[in-house]
C-alpha cells in the first residue's frame, strides 16, 4: 500500500533534576530562537519496531518563521507538502490529486512547525530533556503534552549549532529518521513554494480541521 512519506510522519528512561530540564529547555528555545529559516535536503527512512527498513525517501525542504514550511519528496515517487502558515496543500502527483486542509496549530500533529513556528510554543507543547551530549553534537528528546499527538517522542539532533536529524517513534513502536543535509540557515527562502496552485485536472479534496 502506498504510504504518505512526508512526516511532517526510540532506551530506559533517564531521570533528569528540575535544573536539568529547565537547562534543556532554555538551550533548545535558544537555538531555535536563532532559526529564522532553514533549506536544504533530506534522507528520510521508515523503521518497524526490530529496526528493519519499511521505507527510504530523498527530498528536499524549506521552512520558515510564521508555520510555513515545504517538503519535496522526489524518490521514490513524488509528493508535496506545503503550508503558508495557515493552510496545508498534500500533492500527490502520481494520483493528480491534492489534499486542502487548515494547518493545526498542534505541534504534536505538525513536526515541521519545530523549526517554523514559535520556540516558545515548543516548550508548551513538549516536555523537553537531553537525550545525549558528545560535546558539538547534542540530542534533546520531546515528549508531546496534547491528546492524540502524531508520535510519541521526537528526538532532534543539533551538530555544531545546525540540526542535523529527527528521530520520531510512535505508539507502536515504528520510527522516522529524517537526516538533513546541506543546509542553509537564514537566508535564500522562496516564499512562492509555501503556496500552492493546484495544475489543472488535479482532484482537489477539501478537508475540515
Amino acid at each position: 500500500m502506498k504510504k504518505l512519506l512526508l512526516t511532517l510522519a526510540m532506551v530506559p528512561a533517564v531521570l533528569f533534576s528540575p535544573t536539568a530540564w529547565g537547562d534543556a529547555t532554555d538551550d533548545l528555545l535558544g537555538r531555535l530562537q536563532t532559526l529564522e529559516s532553514m533549506k536544504g535536503e533530506f534522507e528520510q527512512v521508515v523503521l518497524d519496531q526490530s529496526g528493519t527498513h519499511m521505507q527510504e525517501a530523498l527530498g528536499q525542504f524549506q521552512v520558515a518563521r510564521g508555520n510555513r514550511f515545504y517538503w519535496l519528496t522526489e524518490t521514490p515517487y513524488e509528493q508535496m507538502a506545503a503550508s503558508d502558515g495557515t493552510t496545508v496543500w498534500v500533492y500527490d502527483k502520481d494520483l493528480e490529486q491534492v489534499v486542502v486542509r487548515p494547518l493545526s496549530q498542534d505541534l504534536g500533529q505538525t513536526p515541521a512547525l519545530l523549526f517554523g513556528g514559535k520556540p516558545a510554543d515548543v516548550a508548551k507543547a513538549f516536555t523537553i530533556s537531553e537525550r545525549d551530549n558528545r560535546g558539538a553534537e547534542v540530542t534533546y528528546r520531546l515528549t508531546p503534552k496534547g491528546q492524540d499527538p502524531l508520535f510519541d517522542q521526537l528526538d532532534v539532533t543539533f551538530t555544531g549549532g545546525q540540526p542535523a536529524s529527527m528521530r520520531l517513534q510512535d505508539a507502536l513502536g515504528q520510527q522516522t529518521v529524517i537526516d538533513f543535509i546541506g543546509l542553509t540557515l537564514n537566508d535564500g527562502i522562496d516564499s512562492s513554494l509555501f503556496h500552492f496552485d493546484p495544475p489543472e485536472g488535479t482532484d482537489v479534496i477539501q478537508q475540515q480541521q
